[in-house]
């Protein structure tokens, strides 16, 4: 099995949206929680990690819980705006495909960690 992470964001909507989805995620595999040596820490709201074969069957297992959540909301319609599925590597490292989102962001990442030049005397400094 392969651990993954989830992000999301939900649109707002009558019936506890959010709440319902998490439900529905929890149901299907996901969790919101994350085991921190002997205790267990909530993740960030819109977070989940999960365990699958591979990225197919994560993605899957996001998409039944949208459909499980819209039964039990019904006629109120949850809409999951974006979402973002990777693997999580081994280190704290994520595997995603190389798409142009991963590309961008990426790139901006590396440019705000990189140490800025600083000024010394006049000079600049490595």
């Amino acid at each position: 099995m392969k651990h993954f992470i989830a992000t999301y964001d939900i649109e707002a909507a009558p019936g506890d949206p959010h709440n319902r989805f998490l439900d529905a995620a929890v149901a299907r595999g996901w969790s919101d929680t994350l085991t921190v040596g002997d205790r267990s820490e909530r993740l960030p709201n819109s977070t989940l990690i999960g365990s699958f074969r591979n990225l197919d069957d994560a993605h899957r297992s996001f998409e039944a819980a949208i459909i499980d959540a819209n039964e039990t909301m019904s006629p109120a319609r949850l809409n999951v705006e974006r979402r973002y599925i990777v693997e999580r590597a081994s280190g704290g490292r994520l595997l995603a495909r190389k798409t142009e989102w991963v590309k961008t962001n990426i790139a901006r990442l590396n440019s705000m960690l990189r140490p800025k030049k600083m000024r010394v005397e006049g000079r600049d400094a490595k």
